[in-house]
């Protein structure tokens, strides 16, 4: 099977499936109209703030149900995938969800624009912001992406929201009323070694934390390991052997 035509092939599967998923429809409908509640309601400046935070989300939810389930319902016990093409296809279907998060993304981010311009609210560090939701969310669909290898279903999606819930909380309670990390993220300012670890791991499953442009060499973590996430996904598909 060529390339063009497995990339088709993905893209008819994926579409199905998105267009199947209650998750994404609701998540994909919601989205615009609460960060227009939001602006209507407050500003556009505290749209903005929640449209960046939030927009790597889109990656996330668009990564549920991307390799164990596939390889235990025998789908790809196919004649199409003989030869190993199975593993091309999974390669093909992780460039296609993240292909077209970006594009979904890409809409919504025109349109929040052209509001912020009509009104006046738009600055151009919002494409600077953009820019790193973007990188935030690709790291979310690799590392989903991993997930996925041993996780059926959303699984891997609800495994990373509940670590991340666990993180947050943690986070608050180590807020004070003169110091904690929350203060050093507000400042952009982490007094120490430990701090800076403390934060950068949070970074690692919270990577949302680097949409405000503040944090330059956390946005370099999470690109290497976006780097690190993509290297373990292909290592593991390299490994995939369907069992009949």
């Amino acid at each position: 099977m060529s390339d063009p035509a497995l990339l088709a092939l993905t893209w008819r599967v994926t579409r199905r499936r998105f267009v199947s998923s209650p998750l994404a429809i609701v998540a994909g409908l919601a989205f615009p109209v609460f960060i227009a509640w939001i602006g209507l309601r407050d500003s556009y400046e505290a749209a903005a703030k929640f449209f960046f935070f939030l927009l790597p989300y889109v990656f996330l939810i668009a990564a549920q149900d991307m390799v164990r389930s596939d390889l235990d319902s025998g789908a790809l016990e196919s004649v199409l995938f003989l030869g190993g093409r199975f593993r091309g296809y999974l390669e093909a279907k992780s460039r296609v969800l993240g292909a077209a998060a970006a594009v979904y993304a890409a809409a919504l981010f025109f349109l929040f624009a052209a509001w912020g311009i009509v009104s006046g609210g738009f600055r151009a560090d919002f494409a600077v912001r953009f820019g790193l939701g973007l990188l935030a969310g690709v790291y979310y669909l690799a590392l989903a992406g991993v997930l996925s290898h041993f996780l059926r279903a959303g699984s891997n999606v609800l495994a990373l929201l509940l670590v991340q819930a666990g993180a947050l909380i943690g986070l608050i309670f180590s807020t004070t009323p003169r110091t904690g990390l929350l203060n050093y993220m507000a400042s952009g300012r982490f007094p120490g070694l430990g701090p800076k670890l403390i934060f950068g791991s949070l970074v690692a499953i919270v990577p949302n934390v680097i949409v405000s442009g503040r944090l330059p060499l956390y946005a370099a973590e999470v690109l290497a390991l976006l780097g690190l996430a993509l290297a373990a996904q292909k290592r593991l598909r390299a490994r995939l052997e369907i069992r009949k």
